[in-house]
């Protein structure tokens, strides 16, 4: 049976991640509502979605997440859907 490679510190490092995509889904938002002339507002509804552990330079996703055990070198994608109010 091959070796198992975990990740142990995920917890801290979810966090930080859906920080970091937060900020990235605000740019984004702002980006688009400026093109129309308008500007984001307060939050409106905000949601985590599944982690995908995978193997570096891997394009497997998985609608219930991703969990590579198989190699060491990994890629850790957050996404977190958020909705903004539109003034």
């Amino acid at each position: 049976m091959p070796p198992e490679y975990y990740y142990t510190q995920i917890g801290g490092l979810k966090i930080e991640m859906l920080g970091e995509a937060a900020k990235d889904a605000k740019v984004r938002a702002e980006q688009i509502a400026n093109s129309t002339g308008s500007r984001i507002g307060t939050v409106r509804t905000a949601r985590m979605g599944v982690l995908q552990i995978t193997p570096a330079g891997s394009n497997d996703v998985s609608d219930s997440g991703m969990n590579d055990t198989s190699s060491i070198d990994k890629d850790i994608t957050a996404v977190v859907n958020i909705g903004f109010a539109v003034d």
